[in-house]
């Protein structure tokens, strides 16, 4: 490392206006926070048009940045909300809009082109490639998928110039961020959406089949299997900015005031301590102690070392654990109150929680500690200590501390409009002498300002003005933004001047510059009505109308071949492979294509759903080798796929339902790819679906949609398989995936299939098969590609499937048909989204 650090910038949550100013106040170099419409955390409290307004010039006179998420998918009739929130944060200088959906990229580029971009981690952005494309669209910054290692997110600055953001702190998805259905599917809340009711938190058992398909219970560690620990990656920052990584990322926009503020402090100490002695960086142990304190489910690096297996999880405790402080000695039935033999330090106002052998936990706020028959405000470490606790414990029980009064009092004091911490430092001058007006500059940033008094000073008979009663006045900046680092005074003769001269001078130098610094943040807004007559909401409506075909996405060559022999007219194979001792090798492929070109069939080749940038060289050459054997066309599922299909093939694409079309936008940019076909969102309603068909740029495109299989809920780099059962990270796992096959069970004794790819990946699926053929009747004639997800099936229940979608095409469909299925499937179907769609 160079003798001169350059520290990457901290960023801090915010979801309420108490929140943010702690987080100034705490030492965050830029804030990212939610509006009221369109953002990833809509259970927040989040901030109006007219808060927002307010943030900005907050965080910006005290040269702060200001972040502002519209990081969820945007539905056709939306557009005009956007429209106007938009057209807002660019009046009000936002420093960056942080967005998923690709439509909203296009509409930015094309109608605020000046306005920056960041592409959240809802992007799934996981390669140097999807950096790279999204680079070329000119995004100023890309959010990484926090799936990524050091290796990887070095290799990825190594090759692009866009800044690299990463979470370093604060709850972690299970799922690849914009990967994961299961809100959306179990319960209509689509993390999409902004509305994740977080399922993975929730309890489940793991349960095994073995060939005969009996299940039997796996033996677990605890029942919340899904549920990881807290990111913390403090001792990394270092590392961190060796890799290249531009901005540190704390997690927390539901989180209050006490949490981001001891945790922004904690970094931003790491940081400056890290400037100050680059060879000597150290965490202090206080701070491991306020870190625990405030939130943690338990703390580990992530995936920024490697996959941890275990050690990821937090399978015990899904919420707050707190930090461990000593156990139970004694408890007084009689006086409500339990003996405490401490290794940590506690106080009065403290919250504590008990974790009793038996009934779960026990928690209170300290009162009446007593240490040695004497009452006191506080205990330190190593002392027995009694405090009121209404609930019985027992001796050898542990306490935790879960709340710190200290802490909190600390955080109040940040609150306060006058916290110098919160302020812009400034250089004020003053000059006076008699008959002269008072002269006050005040200079911050590259700004600078002065103001004269409106009278002229007197030559004083008794008490002149002295450098003491000017620095006192003139520097009294109270609530204002500023604080002064450097004054200075001369004072001419003996001059006199009343005080309300002194503060009206003050008062306007302050006004002035505020003002003078937020000038180049407020920009005039582009005229609305010029947006729809430029076309883009004012698209005509079209029918579309033809017949309709099957397409069958095939797990393996015998299913391929059940597809074939019945006369599909589209087959998509490749991919990752979830069939053990099966892979999409270059003898598969190519047997798979052989097969396909001699019935004349449209043939697709898949590439995996996830692509990570060290699994790259593998990727590109399995493109290469598809390239031979000239295919119809590439599926895609992700920016950094298409971007490498692009860079090795000529070959037409098809996008899949990853790329989550909502609206028409998304089908713009992608348009300039040359994209031949896309596949719509299983998120949407019918409504939505039938709306975006009679859109003019869908007319000549081929539109896809799923009518059939097991939808994917998410897709996890953690395998609760190799941790649960091989109880290992990947690297030494015994693969138990690949002899029986596994499935969670939720509360309600709801199971849910578990099935890995090549990769190690974890593929969770919905527990009912998603079918669409009762719908068939309204869908055959809208010219679509009706596609069968049959990757998850056996060659013999996929080949009857096929059969039964065919003749429902081909003629009328039949109740029996559908009641055929469930048989086959043995369980009752789900239409998905199709009738309730997401809010």
């Amino acid at each position: 490392m160079e003798n001169e650090t350059i520290l990457p910038e901290l960023l801090a949550p915010a979801g309420d206006w108490d929140t943010l100013k702690v987080a100034v106040a705490a030492g965050a170099d830029a804030i990212y926070l939610g509006g009221k419409l369109f953002s990833a955390r809509q259970f927040a409290i989040n901030f109006s048009f007219d808060d927002l307004t307010k943030a900005a010039d907050y965080l910006h006179v005290r040269n702060r940045k200001l972040y502002v998420t519209v990081n969820t998918l945007i539905k056709q009739e939306e557009i005009e909300d956007l429209f106007k929130l938009i057209n807002h944060l660019y009046k009000i200088g936002t420093d960056a809009i942080i967005i998923q959906d690709l439509g909203v990229l296009y509409l930015i580029r094309k109608l605020w082109p000046d306005l920056p971009v960041h592409a959240s981690t809802q992007m799934t952005i996981h390669d140097s490639a999807g950096v790279h494309f999204l680079q070329e669209l000119g995004v100023e910054r890309v959010i990484l998928s926090r799936e990524l290692t050091f290796d990887e997110i070095k290799a990825i600055h190594e090759e692009n110039q866009v800044e690299l953001e990463v979470f370093v702190h604060g709850a972690l998805c299970l799922a690849y961020s914009g990967a994961c259905l299961f809100s959306s599917l179990i319960g209509g809340r689509s993390g999409n959406r902004g509305r994740c009711a977080q399922p993975c938190r929730l309890t489940y058992t793991l349960l095994q089949e073995n060939q005969k398909l009996q299940p039997s219970s796996v033996p677990e560690n605890g029942r919340h299997l899904l549920s990881p620990k807290d990111l913390c990656l403090l001792a990394s920052i270092p590392d961190l900015i060796e890799a290249g990584v531009s901005s540190l990322k704390i997690e927390g926009r539901m989180k209050g005031p006490e949490y981001v503020g001891t945790v922004v402090k904690t970094y931003r100490r790491a940081l400056d301590r890290l400037a100050e002695s680059p060879d000597q960086f150290r965490v202090e142990p206080e701070e491991w102690k306020e870190l625990e304190t405030v939130f943690n489910r338990g703390f580990s690096t992530g995936y920024f070392y490697g996959d941890l297996g275990p050690d990821l999880m937090s399978p015990v405790r899904p919420s707050n654990r707190g930090r461990f402080i000593g156990r139970v000695k004694d408890y007084d039935l009689k006086r409500k109150r339990c003996l405490v033999a401490l290794e940590e330090e506690i106080g009065e106002g403290d919250g504590i929680e008990v974790w009793v052998k038996v009934g779960g936990r026990v928690g209170t706020i300290v009162e009446d500690l007593i240490v040695a028959e004497e009452k006191v405000n506080s205990a330190p470490a190593g002392v027995g200590a009694w405090f009121s606790l209404p609930d019985r414990v027992k001796p050898g029980d542990r306490v935790f501390l879960t709340s710190c009064r200290r802490l909190e009092q600390n955080i109040q004091q940040m609150m306060r409009n006058d916290y110098p911490f919160s302020k812009l430092p400034c250089e004020m001058k003053a000059r006076i002498a008699p008959e002269e007006p008072l002269m006050l500059m005040m200079k911050a940033l590259d700004y600078t300002v002065t103001v004269y008094s409106s009278g002229k000073a007197s030559v004083a008979e008794k008490h002149p003005l002295t450098e003491e009663t000017l620095r006192n006045h003139l520097t009294r900046l109270g609530e204002t933004p500023f604080l002064v680092k450097d004054f200075s005074i001369e004072i001419e003769g003996e001059a006199i001047l009343p005080f309300s001269q002194l503060n009206q001078v003050r008062r306007e130098a302050v006004e002035l510059l505020s003002q003078k610094i937020l000038i180049p943040f407020h920009h005039q807004p582009i005229v609305v009505k010029n947006v729809r007559s430029d076309g883009e909401n004012n698209a005509e409506e079209h029918n579309r109308f033809g017949p309709s075909f099957l397409t069958v996405y095939a797990g393996n060559i015998e299913i391929l071949k059940q597809a074939l022999a019945i006369g599909v007219q589209k087959v998509i194979f490749g991919g990752e492979s979830f069939i053990p001792g099966f892979s999409w090798n270059k003898k598969n492929l190519t047997e798979a294509m052989s097969i396909s070109q001699k019935k004349g069939v449209k043939a697709i080749i898949a590439l995996p759903r996830i692509t990570r940038e060290r699994e790259r060289k593998r990727h590109e050459e399995y493109i290469l080798t598809c390239q031979q054997l000239c295919p119809d066309g590439f599926l895609v599922s992700h920016l950094g796929s298409l971007q490498m299909v692009r860079d090795y093939s000529d070959l037409p694409l098809y996008a899949n339902y990853p790329f989550h079309f909502f609206n028409t936008y998304t089908f713009k940019l992608l348009n300039d790819w040359k994209i031949k076909g896309i596949t719509l969102s299983p998120e949407l309603s019918r409504k939505e679906l039938f709306a975006l068909l009679g859109k003019e740029e869908f007319i000549h495109t081929e539109v896809e949609i799923l009518v059939f299989g097991a939808l994917e809920l998410m897709v996890s780099q953690f395998c609760p398989l190799g941790a649960w059962v091989g109880n290992n990270p990947p690297l030494t796992c015994s693969r138990p995936c690949q002899k029986d096959l596994f499935f969670l069970r939720d509360r309600k004794g709801i199971d849910f299939p578990v099935i890995t790819d090549e990769f190690c990946r974890m593929h969770l699926l919905n527990s009912r098969r998603l079918s669409l053929f009762r719908e068939l009747k309204i869908l055959k004639d809208k010219n679509l590609s009706l596609r069968l997800e049959l990757r998850h099936q056996s060659p013999k229940i996929a080949g009857e499937i096929i059969r039964i979608y065919q003749e429902g095409i081909e003629k009328e469909t039949d109740e029996k048909q559908q009641l055929a299925i469930e048989s086959l499937l043995g369980q009752s179907l789900t239409r998905g989204h199709f009738y309730r769609g997401v809010e």
